[in-house]
């Protein structure tokens, strides 16, 4: 097994981000629905991506600060990780800013040549492919931030 940590600041108080995440998988942590989800990874001159059948679950941070969600996925074919982590809000240094992180667990397909290939160039595909998913995550936080925050009336007057 290897194993992912990433993490990505995403321009939103604390609060609002956890919200916001929760709005968009609790349901479908729930329901136990999967999903589809495109995972990409920039590579030199190009950009890798696979589909993969996602579900949600809730988790408990055993210190009730956070409200960690249960990620798995699974390639829909040909050979690529199956992940089992947990995807977290913590807060930032500031109140404006959020920790978006991406934790847990991977099997390399492929045996010993997929754990060879793991060790040579594949943990950097998975660090890369992570971070691209905390960034698309992070953004639509950021712009839904950004929508309330233009919504609300203006207290100039």
């Amino acid at each position: 097994m290897s194993e992912l940590l990433e993490t990505h600041i995403v321009r939103c108080p604390y609060h609002l981000a956890q919200r916001y995440l929760a709005h968009d998988v609790s349901e479908r942590a729930e329901s136990g629905e999967q999903g589809v989800l495109t995972l990409t990874a920039p590579g030199p001159g190009m950009e890798l991506s696979k589909a993969v059948t996602v579900t949600f679950g809730s988790a408990v941070d055993p210190m009730h600060f956070d409200q960690p969600w249960r990620i798995h996925w699974k390639p829909q074919s040909g050979p690529y990780p199956e992940f089992e982590g947990e995807l977290t809000v913590h807060a930032d240094e500031t109140y404006a800013t959020s920790r978006l992180e991406l934790r847990g667990s991977y099997r390399p397909p492929g045996g010993i040549a997929g754990a060879a290939f793991d060790f040579v160039a594949g943990a950097r595909i998975a660090s890369a492919t992570a971070q691209a998913l905390l960034r698309r995550f992070g953004d639509e936080m950021e712009q839904r931030y950004q929508h309330d925050e233009r919504a609300k009336p203006d207290q100039t007057t």
